[in-house]
């Protein structure tokens, strides 16, 4: 698979909106918003110090120089997930691009940086199906990384994740992959229909959480978390039942577990309910969706592992 870059318009971005949602509201830096920034980064020198120190990085370097606020969106009190404390998101921040600036040679996490890094294609008929992952360049306080599906070279959906440390999600596990939005192309409809129809009729969620799952694999992570309706960083109580929709029911039917850490979590691979329970005359197509989810999963794993990770000398 040829690595290539996509440039994103901001115009196209914001009009990125979760399915079946009225839309995820940006926070504006306001002078309030500002002071507690400043306060909540002068308690926690420390762990700023760190991420200084991490922004030598030439790829992090660059960002931080285009996007000044890079450095300090950590220090945001709707990073991530709502309700984790300041320390947690700075674990968070520090431990992904850790992870990631070490495991990445420099020019694919240059890629990675400044545009797209395909995984995997498929192509049906005269169709194209395309994987990729980025770095989130807008709505990024809802994960740094961001997977996407491309439907003859235009983006259709996609999920925010980050590797975090286990504890942040009460876990015990070393890290885990926090997936933080799930979303759909606003006007993209006949797209994601037309993905759906040719991918064995997996949803692009659905296929996307494979590919989530092929980068744990090649990153050597075992669990997932994703957050529940009430943490994600855009909800809001007018839109509660939305919410409730987009995320709650969307992870519960994707076969992940709520927690009392207000998370859901499963291990990876996730195993689906059992075929004993499948309705008769539905068992063939539920093994062939599941077949050609392990094979995306698989397909991406093993490009990270040969081509990015441990490639080839």
């Amino acid at each position: 698979m040829a690595v290539f870059t996509q440039s994103v318009t901001a115009q196209n971005e914001v009009a990125l909106v979760p399915l079946a949602l009225p839309g995820h509201r940006r926070t504006s830096w306001s002078p309030w918003l500002l002071a507690g920034v400043i306060a909540r980064g002068v308690s926690n020198f420390g762990a700023h110090r760190k991420v200084l120190r991490l922004l030598k990085h030439q790829a992090l370097a660059e960002i931080a120089q285009t996007t000044p606020r890079f450095a300090y969106k950590y220090l945001s009190q709707n990073y991530l997930a709502r309700g984790l404390r300041t320390s947690e998101r700075a674990s968070c921040f520090l431990h992904h691009y850790d992870r990631m600036s070490s495991a990445l040679p420099g020019r694919f996490m240059h890629q990675v940086a400044n545009g797209y890094l395909a995984l995997h294609e498929i192509r049906v008929d005269d169709n194209r199906f395309t994987l990729s992952m980025g770095i989130s360049q807008y709505f990024d306080m809802e994960g740094e990384m961001s997977l996407y599906l491309h439907v003859n070279g235009e983006i259709v959906y996609l999920v925010a994740f980050t590797i975090v440390p286990g504890p942040v999600v009460q876990s015990e596990a070393n890290e885990v992959i926090l997936i933080s939005r799930f979303q759909g192309m606003k006007g993209s409809y006949r797209d994601i229909h037309l993905a759906t129809k040719s991918l064995h009729d997996v949803a692009p969620a659905s296929v996307l959480l494979a590919a989530v799952q092929g980068i744990a694999d090649a990153f050597g992570i075992h669990e997932i978390a994703s957050v529940t309706a009430a943490r994600q960083s855009a909800y809001g109580e007018d839109s509660a039942v939305e919410f409730e929709q987009a995320y709650n029911d969307l992870f519960l039917g994707l076969g992940l577990v709520p927690t009392e850490a207000g998370f859901f979590r499963a291990s990876i691979p996730l195993e689906g309910k059992p075929l004993s329970s499948v309705k008769k005359g539905h068992k063939l197509r539920t093994r062939q969706k599941r077949a050609f989810k392990h094979a995306v999963q698989s397909a991406c794993a093993a490009f990270l592992t040969e081509h990015i990770l441990n490639p080839v000398s």
